[in-house]
């Protein structure tokens, strides 16, 4: 019975191997066939839209069920194999478009960055041809769909916190805070009771910061302060380092960077720093298997985060020194990403 397993267990290895095999030549003939008629009538993208979409997410289907069967079978090293021959030979294929090409350049260095973040907010491409294809494809993507939604939920939970403490003067720290496109939104809304609330807005890139500025220019109560997430992680005494106290923090996408250990101590300074009754909102993309772009967003695009179980991300905040009953935990409409809001009663 034993070796009747191991048999079918190699045989329905070679059938995934062979099927993604066939997948990545049909992908190329076809994607050749979309960009010839493209290069003739670029605004016709609209056609072919459809049809590319599913192309493409069929091939990284089959690529997640190949890492998923293989790392169930004992098999690491070969989706190393598969990975780098990806990144080797077939990555160049999805080079096009804006996003695509921005997220692999990195032109500021890391993944993740402002520029891209606030692109796949404001979702609004401008390319044409085969081109255009991928910037639709990279913007209607699961992973960008939940930064999207991030943002929108974030900004509930800001405005709700705030206007439920109307009449009191309110301290509020956005750590990593990248293009600051919730806080525009927010102020221009006019959706605030409460408008005695200061806004600190702290990240580490310099072009960050003045991006934000300028989006937020005639806005008043806001301040840009340069400060490392991390730097706040390894320093013992933050509050000889950050001399304030907050009424409500809040990071989006900072600690999905970061394993376990140094979560642990972004956490623990960051409750020094809030006030009595203060709250604490951060969001983490959950279990790999939870983003169904996941191969998209890292083997194509070289985005990689760190996952979280919900057992995991919870356990960050009560090994930081919060108490189990402080803890509530949201999640992302389509439940890739979760947020926990630790109250510090």
């Amino acid at each position: 019975m034993k070796k009747s397993k191991n048999i079918n267990s190699a045989g329905n290895l070679n059938t995934i191997q062979v099927s993604l095999r066939t997948r990545i030549k049909l992908y190329k003939k076809r994607a050749h066939e979309i960009e010839e008629s493209l290069s003739k009538r670029p605004e016709d993208w609209g056609k072919f839209q459809s049809e590319f979409n599913s192309e493409v997410n069929a091939f990284f289907r089959d690529i997640m069920n190949f890492e998923k069967a293989y790392l169930f079978n004992g098999h690491k090293e070969k989706v190393y194999k598969l990975k780098r021959l990806f990144v080797n030979r077939l990555r160049k294929l999805f080079k096009r478009g804006v996003y695509c090409d921005w997220s692999i350049c990195k032109p500021f260095g890391y993944a993740g960055d402002f520029k891209i973040i606030d692109d796949i907010y404001q979702n609004n491409p401008s390319t044409s041809g085969f081109d255009r294809l991928f910037d639709n494809y990279y913007q209607m993507s699961s992973i960008c769909v939940a930064v999207r939604n991030r943002k929108e939920d974030f900004k509930r939970l800001i405005v709700s916190f705030i206007n439920q403490r109307k009449g009191s003067p309110l301290r509020i720290m956005n750590l990593g805070s990248g293009p600051c496109r919730e806080l525009k939104e927010i102020f221009s809304s006019n959706s605030l009771v409460n408008k005695d609330a200061i806004f600190d807005c702290y990240d580490n890139e310099v072009k960050a910061l003045e991006y934000s500025k300028a989006l937020l220019n005639g806005f008043s109560r806001v301040n840009f302060i340069k400060e490392n997430a991390l730097k706040i992680a390894v320093t013992k005494d933050v509050t000889s380092v950050i001399k304030k106290r907050y009424d409500f923090i809040y990071t989006m996408g900072v600690v999905d960077y970061f394993n376990r250990r140094i979560c642990v101590r972004i956490v623990r300074n960051l409750k020094k720093l809030l006030k009595r009754s203060g709250v604490l909102v951060i969001s983490n993309v959950r279990d790999k298997y939870s983003n169904p772009s996941v191969h998209f967003m890292e083997w194509a695009g070289d985005w990689n985060l760190i996952y979280k179980s919900d057992e995991d991300f919870k356990r960050i905040f009560t090994e930081s020194g919060f108490k189990e009953e402080e803890l509530k935990t949201q999640y992302e409409q389509q439940g890739i990403m979760q947020y926990i809001i630790a109250s510090n009663t």
